[in-house]
């Protein structure tokens, strides 16, 4: 009971961090194209595309995490058991969201080639609300076509414990 506790106070603590992160990276991205009183419906829609994307691949961290959870107590005992969890979930959130990364990046640059070169950005700043959902559709995407392939990505990071070979 209290392991899932811990798992979903961790998964809550790394949604709301990568929220953040993209928030002050949106907010990076277009500050300096926009007036202070002027802020487009775009703007909010992409965040919101992106919030749901990665929430939706730090979800996939949390059946692995509670076999990690299940594993790590056969091998560490105590302290060590603590450090060990918080490693590998430091480790589990690292690689999902350098994936997420990825992913974004990959959509602005698909999404650049779809629209000869033009830069999701700058469409955003001009409200341009299809190019937002175009843009929005090649992030949930990829992100579905990735979401799939985590869990075993993240399986082979668990350190199952091996059995002794007598010959």
């Amino acid at each position: 009971m209290t392991t899932n506790i811990i798992i979903l106070t961790a998964t809550l603590l790394s949604s709301l961090l990568a929220i953040f992160a993209l928030n002050y990276f949106i907010n990076s991205r277009v500050k300096g194209k926009l007036s202070e009183i002027e802020t487009p419906i775009t703007i909010d829609i992409m965040k919101v595309v992106l919030f749901i994307c990665s929430s939706m691949l730090l979800a996939e961290m949390t059946t692995t995490f509670q076999t990690l959870v299940k594993v790590l107590p056969s091998s560490f005992a105590g302290n060590d058991l603590l450090i060990q969890e918080l490693f590998y979930f430091t480790k589990f959130v690292g690689i999902v969201l350098i994936s997420f990364i990825v992913i974004v990046w990959l959509s602005i640059l698909m999404f650049s080639m779809v629209q000869k070169g033009k830069s999701i950005f700058i469409e955003t700043v001009n409200n341009n609300t299809s190019a937002v959902i175009l843009f929005s559709g090649i992030v949930i995407a990829l992100s579905i076509v990735t979401k799939t392939g985590l869990t075993p990505l993240l399986d082979q990071f668990i350190p199952y414990p091996t059995l002794p070979m007598y010959h």
